[in-house]
């Protein structure tokens, strides 16, 4: 994943990270394991995170969908979004 940096006033930025949609369900410990090896690379220049959210980009049904059954959804992409100052 490359961050897209956007500024967002005097000393903070938000940061988003799109994972690759690989068809697969999404492994959190994968990526939030690259949010946080992002963020340490940044406190060493005096960033620190203040907040993060996770927005879903694409989610894939189950075979039970195609019978209107709800819950069998899994998301495949997503992007997480943090708020880093300084």
């Amino acid at each position: 994943m490359e961050p897209n940096v956007i500024e967002a006033g005097p000393n903070q930025s938000i940061v988003l990270y799109v994972s690759d949609d690989t068809g697969s369900m999404v492994d959190p410990a994968a990526i939030w394991g690259w949010v946080g090896n992002h963020a340490k690379e940044l406190s060493a220049q005096g960033w620190r995170i203040v907040s993060a959210t996770v927005m879903p980009m694409r989610q894939m049904g189950t075979a039970g969908n195609i019978f209107f059954q709800s819950g069998g959804q899994f998301a495949t992409q997503l992007t997480v979004a943090v708020v880093y100052a300084k």
